[in-house]
């Protein structure tokens, strides 16, 4: 198979399009577990509870849904649609304890504004 100069064009602005539309910080959105344990201060913060949170946010929670920003909602709201959507996901209590707590502790280390 040939590919022709117009086709390579094409492939060429597609992969463009496609970089130039990810974003460059995806842990701005969704920061990591370290990242919110480090800007945590002096609170006392599980680190491991924190990363399957923030993994079964990423993942599962996607399955449905785009996985809105942390920033999105504040600490209240987060609580509220973490209570609604964790049995809609099947979502073991442990495992809503995760993810409620990565996302309150991750929406709390965020800069204010």
């Amino acid at each position: 198979m040939k590919i022709r100069p117009a086709q390579l064009l094409a492939l060429g602005m597609f992969c463009l399009l496609a970089l130039g539309s990810c974003e460059t910080n995806p842990n701005a959105a969704f920061p990591t577990a370290l990242a919110v344990a480090t800007r945590a201060g002096g609170k006392n913060v599980d680190v491991s509870m924190l990363e399957r949170g923030r993994k079964i946010y990423t993942t599962s929670c996607t399955e449905c849904h785009v996985a809105r920003t942390i920033a999105h909602y504040s600490v209240a709201q987060w609580r509220h649609y973490v209570s609604i959507m964790a049995p809609r996901a099947g979502l073991k209590p442990q495992d809503k304890a995760a993810v409620e707590a990565y996302v309150i502790a991750a929406r709390e280390s965020l800069p204010p504004g």
